[in-house]
This record gives structure tokens, sequence and C-alpha cells, in this order.
């Protein structure tokens, strides 16, 4: 039996600065998560799985955890694969600024799935849905190695699109401004030290 996707990240509990504009009460070490691809193996087999019906013409992930899984479902499914890289740009509201790489002759009409590593604000996967969008490409699918807190039901929501996990846990996050943990003074963890 495989183990869990969320006990490959390593979870830990806390008061954390998620990056993205975001504070939350868990930190998921997302290099550990790709440190064992072989682990990884059936996880992504199940999301292919789950994306092969949206007969996918790429598979779009952020030049980051989600690359990876981007690039894997690329390939199980044959397809290609985008990647969103971060930029300099100010992010606008709460998301981060993604650029799509180029492609030569463009992405208009192509049906394309996002992929990322996991999936809690979904800030990551918004800023590649707005990239597929502004190219003309129809996103059709997301796709997660893990869902936290309440992204099972604001993905969809969100992008009216069908929202796959392969695991999910627990947990809270909250624009930064809107800490409670923050309102209550509650001192920001350090990710970088280990219990």
């Amino acid at each position: 039996m495989e183990p869990r996707a969320s006990r490959l990240a390593l979870p830990r509990q806390g008061h954390f600065d998620l990056g993205t504009g975001y504070h939350g009460d868990v930190w998921l070490d997302l290099d550990a998560l790709f440190l064992r691809p072989a682990l990884l193996r059936p996880h992504v087999r199940w999301l292919a799985g789950r994306l092969r019906e949206h007969r996918v013409d790429a598979v779009c992930g952020p030049m980051e955890g989600g690359a990876f899984l981007a690039q894997a479902l690329a390939d199980l499914l044959e397809t290609a694969f985008l990647a969103a890289h971060r930029t300099s740009a100010p992010p606008t509201g709460n998301s981060t600024a993604y650029r799509l790489a180029r492609v030569r002759g463009g992405i208009c009409g192509w049906r394309v799935a996002i992929a990322d590593d996991a999936v809690n604000a979904g800030t990551a996967v918004q800023a590649c849905f707005g990239q597929l969008r502004d190219h003309g490409a129809v996103p059709v699918a997301v796709a997660a190695l893990l869902s936290l807190g309440q992204a099972d039901t604001t993905m969809p929501a969100a992008f009216s699109a069908p929202f796959y996990a392969a695991d999910t846990m627990q947990s809270e996050a909250w624009p930064a401004r809107n800490c409670p943990l923050c309102a209550s003074g509650v001192p920001l963890t350090d990710p970088t030290l280990h219990d």
C-alpha cells in the first residue's frame, strides 16, 4: 500500500506565512513530497486517469512543485506540458504573478488541465487559470497531489471546472490581513526550524 501523499510532505502545525499573501496553520515540506518520485507514481496515475476523460491537449503547472506534477501527468497523457513561471511583477489582489512559457503557434483553443502539488488558497492555480484564458486556452480541470482545507469545494466553484486531489488534509488559510492567529498575537512559526 502506497503512503498517503500528505504524509510524504511532512506536515507541521503552527502559524505560517505561506508566501502567497496568506497565512495558514499547516506547513508542508513540498520538496520532501517529491524526494522519492516512485512513491508518487500511484497518485500521479490516479490523477492522469481523472484527467484523461477531459481530452486535454496540455497540462500546465507553476514552476515549482506544480510543474513536476504537470510534467509527469503530461507524460502519462502524452500531451504537451506548459510551464508557468513566477514573475517579479506585483501580484494582483492575493494572487501571485505568473507567466506562461511561449509556445510556437500559440495555445488558442487548447483544452488544458492545471496541476499543482498542493492547493490551499489556490493562488497559483488562479494565476495559471488567468494566464491560460489570456492566451485563448480553455482550462478544463484542476489536479493536485494534496487538497488542503476547503479547496475541494472552493476550486470547482471558483473555476467552473472539476477538481481532483489524490489526498486531502485539514488546514485553515486566511488572507494575511485577516489572519485570526495574528489578531490573537500568535507569533509566526519559522518553517526552517524543526521540532
